[in-house]
């Protein structure tokens, strides 16, 4: 495998917008809702990337400008032997390239200066994505988007004295009847289509689900489990219930 020049200068200038999109992915996590994996080729995760490059740019743009006319108005510069304005470099290419006519041979820690120049703005901005992304009114939005109907049972289970309980009836059978679980909602996890496709029950009871000609009737088991994992495809149905305290809810 060849060294591209091309794809490890492109790889640099996007490092801010992936820095943006890993703060967000970071900010979001939620012990109630497993994240759902990016789509491939996601026009939203694109512009996220591409626009936090491009806002990283223009910070650490924004600050050589500033030192650059400090150092002109006070004076007081530090002569390092190269230009320390990586774009100028960049956008100056083969011209500023040691051998090429008029060049001085560049300092070794040059590049490493320029490195660390391309890294600052992908710190900050991804710091930022990660701080703002905890702002209750970008949680808010961004769960609109991902969770849909779910969104306002989620905002109110985060309340102590509210949670969700969910009855999950299984394709498993026992005797005739369908096996089925009741538990309280530790975790769970949205397909593309906003249905649940995982769901985690804690403090879990197990019964039986029996159809007869008078009806659905519910035969419990003197069966406590705490902690199971139910994939959606093998479940027939899923129910939510939202418990707290009456008041509260009123």
């Amino acid at each position: 495998m060849t060294f591209s020049y091309t794809l490890f200068l492109v790889l640099l200038l996007l490092a801010p917008g992936f820095s943006v999109w890993a703060g967000l992915r970071l900010g979001e996590r939620n012990e109630l809702i497993s994240q759902a994996p990016e789509r491939p080729g996601s026009t939203f995760s694109l512009l996220v990337i591409v626009l936090g490059a491009l806002a990283g740019h223009i910070l650490l743009a924004t600050i050589l400008a500033v030192q650059e006319s400090g150092c002109r108005a006070s004076g007081a510069c530090l002569m390092v032997g190269f230009d320390p304005n990586i774009y100028r470099v960049i956008m100056a290419g083969d011209r500023l390239r040691p051998g090429a006519a008029d060049v001085p041979p560049l300092p070794s820690w040059a590049v490493l200066y320029w490195l660390a120049s391309l890294l600052l703005p992908a710190v900050l901005t991804g710091w930022t994505a990660y701080r703002v992304s905890q702002w209750r009114r970008v949680r808010v939005l961004r769960e609109q988007s991902t969770l849909g109907w779910l969104q306002n049972w989620v905002d109110q289970s985060r309340q102590h004295d509210r949670f969700i309980i969910a009855y999950v009836v299984t394709t498993m059978t026992h005797d005739g009847a369908y096996v089925a679980y009741e538990g309280a909602v530790v975790n769970f996890a949205l397909d593309d289509n906003r249905a649940i496709a995982m769901i985690v029950l804690g403090g879990c009871d197990r019964f039986l689900v029996r159809i007869t000609e008078d009806g659905v009737k519910r035969v419990d088991a003197p069966t406590s489990i705490g902690l199971i994992q139910l994939d959606a495809r093998n479940c027939l149905n899923i129910a939510l219930e939202l418990f707290g305290d009456p008041r509260a809810m009123s």
